[in-house]
């Protein structure tokens, strides 16, 4: 496919599990692409894409979004270890999607690559549960990794429309998820890819239920992730809204239940009233013992701060963001120059945003598989 420059930015292929397996030759593990590849796809570049491999994909579409756009569901293989893939609940957060664009492709293209892979573990894939708000954001996604354009047009859904916090039956698109997981689930591992628009390096959210069993490999995470020139986001927000601080990089997965309790507490009920399950409720429910994660990896770093747990240069972009968009202001190029100047803002460029995901999925995926070795 287009850009594909085989061979370079090589990743360096002798991380390991925790038992000392390498995943050399594992083809979740090594990205297709290089790591400064940078074109990112809108879905209607994945439809183009998955029509040449299934001229008729039909079987494959569980519902649809609100414009009548397509949602599909791939399930593959046939192991015991069941794995789902979500991403692009939030409209301006295209890594997700663009990562699971490719594996569903790859997993089209390349069936024997993947063939030990899928006797271990079954996968549940919706590259895209919310193409609408990719359309929304077309304007910058196009663009990438141009920041003025992102600054003046991302676009984003308001509790109520989050599809995230939609489950089981909101909108449409929870609804063709949650057909497609209810006849193929329960499952071991959830992933619900997101991202931040800014952040000062990793976040990556577990459910509360796995701290215990995961304190270990978030060490092993967090060596391989600063391994990578990422350091940790470190956010202790107080419990608030329900993301409990596991330490810098690490939270709890998101929770409508916290969410409305939140807004009860300052007498918002219609606030609270727009908040459903998270997927990750959701599934848990399912599966109470599952491993549930969410990757919050950003667009753009800004300059890191001290490992306090206030991530002060992102919090002094937040604001100053939120001031500008009040005074009803856009960001003209000169001052988004001089704003990226002084928070050192730069962009994560793509090909290496994909690897980081697939990467962080393979990891979860061989602590799944161990814990459930150990417990017989």
């Amino acid at each position: 496919m287009s850009n594909n420059k085989a061979g370079q930015n090589e990743p360096n292929q002798h991380d390991r599990t925790g038992r000392g397996k390498p995943f050399e030759h594992d083809p979740l593990w090594r990205a297709a692409l290089p790591d400064d590849y940078d074109e990112m796809w809108l879905y209607r570049r994945f439809l183009e894409e998955l029509k040449e491999r299934i001229p008729d994909p039909s079987s494959r579409i569980k519902g649809s979004s609100e414009a009548g756009e397509p949602i599909f569901g791939f399930a593959a293989g046939s192991g015991p270890v069941v794995v789902s893939l979500v991403a692009g609940a939030h409209a301006d957060e295209p890594v997700g999607p663009n990562t699971l664009y490719r594996l569903v492709l790859e997993m089209l293209d390349q069936p024997g690559q993947f063939g030990e892979l899928l006797e271990r573990f079954r996968f549940l894939i919706i590259p895209h549960v919310n193409p609408d708000g990719d359309a929304a954001n077309a304007s910058w996604i196009d663009r990438w990794p141009e920041l003025t354009p992102f600054l003046t047009g991302m676009k984003r859904e308001l509790p109520g429309r989050d599809i995230e916090f939609g489950y089981p039956g909101m909108r449409s698109e929870n609804r063709a998820a949650v057909r497609f997981w209810e006849r193929e689930g329960p499952v071991h591992l959830h992933f619900s890819l997101h991202g931040m628009q800014f952040s000062e390096g990793y976040l990556l959210l577990i459910n509360d239920e796995w701290e215990g069993r995961s304190g270990a490999w978030r060490g092993g995470f967090d060596r391989a992730m600063r391994a990578e020139g990422l350091p940790s986001h470190d956010h202790d927000r107080g419990g608030g809204k329900g993301f409990r601080y596991m330490g810098p990089g690490f939270t709890s997965t998101p929770k409508g239940t916290a969410m409305r309790e939140y807004f009860l507490q300052k007498d918002d009920e219609q606030t609270a009233s727009l908040f459903h399950q998270s997927s990750m409720e959701y599934h848990l429910e399912l599966n109470p013992d599952a491993l549930c994660m969410v990757t919050e990896f950003p667009l753009f770093l800004v300059q890191n701060s001290p490992q306090n747990g206030t991530p002060e240069n992102y919090l002094a972009l937040k604001r100053e963001w939120a001031e500008l968009k009040e005074l009803g202001r856009e960001p003209d190029p000169e001052h988004v120059k001089r704003l990226a100047a002084r928070f050192s803002i730069r962009p994560i460029p793509l090909g290496k945003a994909m690897r980081l995901q697939r990467r962080t999925i393979r990891k979860a995926m061989e602590l799944v598989q161990e814990t459930l070795k150990k417990s017989g």
